[in-house]
């Protein structure tokens, strides 16, 4: 009888084991076939955007992304970087169906010289620059070259992003932490790039004194290199009203505007045109100081005022004086010798932008050249968002006004610095009325009739524009060979500056339709361990970890050897 029970226990428990087999096998065919998990992460970084979503279900050929930020010797914060980009990836493959793929490649691990070298031009010709890291290895410290970037592929295309932020001004960690803020949209709108039909057209205004192409040459290389398609327009000579402008660049001009140029200009927004506005409303320029040692700024007079009092900005009669700026040199005698040495620029303000919106959030400062301050106008159905302004110490100053290159020399009175915060840039956004409404002229009519083209009283749909009261902020520098520099690089401090940036998001945002740059809004912080709490619980964490589960583990096979013992003694 007491064999029977026994037999009939082993066979109850092979049943039950047989069932739970079942089970998890069953489950884990599901979970295979349909997975899911929860982003319970403050920041949600493992939640993609609504736009990337969307974008990626719809693709319309197959991706693939090789990313070049791999290796085993990586400092902890570069390889949380490369981990993240994996997660990332991981989650749009899954959000594709399976339509982006992608592979990470360690170019140090590539022996054949000839084979890296290609391979290391093919990226530096895409924009991935590399990087110098030094590295923690067994014989010390040593230096390791890497390409943190990737090359996104769509059929025969492709196109190069840089993964790490190479951002100064925020430190170390906070540039790691911004790599991961932009990775995601830095992603999906290179896709977007590489799958969309119509290569976005960005026009340079003509014949008003604007910039001459050496001068945008470095910003038209970036603008190339992202797939960009770039042109000049000249009103009379090329059409504007035809769609294929994207974006108009109106880029420091320095004459004035004709009525039937504006007019056309006011037409195009009307069509939903976008217009990135570089002005300088006062004539002050470095170079004068090359012939003379003082100058007078005074205005200019571009005939643009009415027309963007309209749309709702007014660029000002003035000068934004910064205490935080950047320098100029001075040619001292130094033992009878000529030393240039370097003294602050209150003319040249280096300036930040209010982090809340993607074009300016987390960007490096911004370096202007005799900038004007901006004011917003009451304006109906108009959005209105402040991208640059001045800094705590900040002041204007009305013109027209001396201004003398030995000024530099002498100290600022900080008291006379007390306004903060003046707007430099502003983006308008909206449905504009025209400044024309019932009222064109004759003239102005025959001119929209050449490109068959009818009247708009207001904008048939929502448009973009964006000012900025300083068109020095395109031009590159030069030197002394006459080649361009990288726009944003600061020949006398050696410094970059965030121009090229901010730039290009702006034109990026302008042309967004799919709202894929609200991606770039994303916070996701780099927790790390505090290391004053470890050293002082240290003994406590050892403890928990090395002597607790010991007694833990004794006491849960008592119970279950106790157990054992009462299921099969009956």
């Amino acid at each position: 009888m007491a064999k029977k029970i026994k037999t009939t226990i082993w066979v109850q428990s092979f049943k039950k084991l047989g069932i739970g087999i079942a089970l998890l096998i069953i489950l884990l065919l599901i979970t295979q076939r349909y997975s899911y998990r929860w982003d319970l992460t403050a920041e949600k970084r493992f939640t993609l955007t609504p736009a990337s979503n969307s974008l990626l279900k719809n693709l319309k050929q197959d991706i693939l992304i090789t990313v070049y930020l791999d290796g085993d010797d990586l400092p902890a914060g570069i390889k949380n970087v490369r981990n993240h980009t994996k997660y990332l990836l991981q989650d749009m493959q899954k959000a594709s169906n399976g339509k982006l793929n992608y592979i990470f490649v360690d170019i140090n691990s590539i022996k054949n010289k000839g084979e890296k070298e290609a391979l290391q031009k093919e990226l530096i010709s895409k924009g991935v620059l590399p990087v110098n890291l030094e590295v923690n290895s067994e014989s010390g410290y040593s230096e390791k070259l890497i390409y943190p970037g990737a090359i996104i592929t769509a059929g025969n295309k492709s196109l190069g992003l840089t993964i790490l932020e190479n951002q100064t001004i925020f430190g170390a960690q906070q540039a790691l932490e911004n790599s991961l803020n932009f990775l995601e949209y830095k992603i999906v709108n290179t896709i977007s790039k590489l799958q969309q039909e119509h290569i976005p057209t960005i026009a340079y205004l003509q014949g008003h004194g604007e910039v001459s192409p050496i001068q945008v040459s470095s910003f038209n290389e970036t603008l190339s290199k992202q797939n960009f398609q770039i042109k000049k327009v000249e009103i009379g000579i090329d059409p504007l009203l035809d769609g294929k402008t994207d974006v108009l660049i109106v880029a420091k001009p320095t004459q004035t505007f004709s009525e039937e140029d504006k007019f056309m200009i006011d037409q195009y927004v009307m069509r939903g045109g976008k217009i990135l506005w570089l002005l300088d409303e006062v004539i002050a320029d470095m170079d004068s100081f090359q012939l003379v040692p003082s100058i007078f700024s005074i205005p200019r007079d571009n005939n643009l005022d009415d027309l963007l009092f309209k749309y709702g900005a007014r660029i000002n009669d003035d000068l934004v004086l910064d205490l935080y700026c950047a320098p100029v040199p001075i040619v001292e005698q130094i033992a009878g010798n000529p030393v240039p040495k370097l003294y602050p620029w209150v003319f040249y303000p280096i300036v930040r932008g209010e982090q809340i919106h993607p074009i300016v959030k987390n960007l490096d400062p911004v370096l202007l050249k005799f900038p004007s301050s901006i004011d917003t106008i009451r304006s109906e159905n108009i959005k209105k968002t402040i991208l640059l302004s001045s800094s705590d110490y900040s002041r204007e100053q009305k013109i027209p006004f001396q201004i003398s290159l030995e000024g530099a020399r002498q100290k600022p009175q900080p008291a006379l610095f007390n306004k903060k915060n003046i707007p430099l840039a502003v983006l308008l956004e909206g449905k504009f009325k025209s400044l024309y409404a019932k009222r064109a002229e004759q003239s102005q009519r025959d001119e929209i009739l050449k490109e068959n083209q009818q009247i708009l009283n207001e904008s048939a749909q929502a448009a973009k524009m964006i000012i900025v009261g300083d068109g020095d902020i395109i031009i590159n520098e030069t030197d002394p060979n006459g080649s361009p520099l990288p726009l944003g690089y600061y020949r006398f401090s050696r410094e970059t500056y965030a121009n090229k940036d901010f730039l290009q998001n702006a034109i990026e945002y302008l042309i967004d339709q799919d709202g894929l740059i609200e991606a770039r809004n994303r916070d996701i912080a780099i927790r790390l361990l505090d290391k004053g709490k470890i050293q002082d619980k240290k003994s406590l964490w050892q403890f928990l970890t090395v002597v607790a589960p010991i007694p833990i583990l004794l006491l849960l096979g008592l119970l279950f050897n106790y157990r054992r013992r009462k299921v099969y003694s009956k």
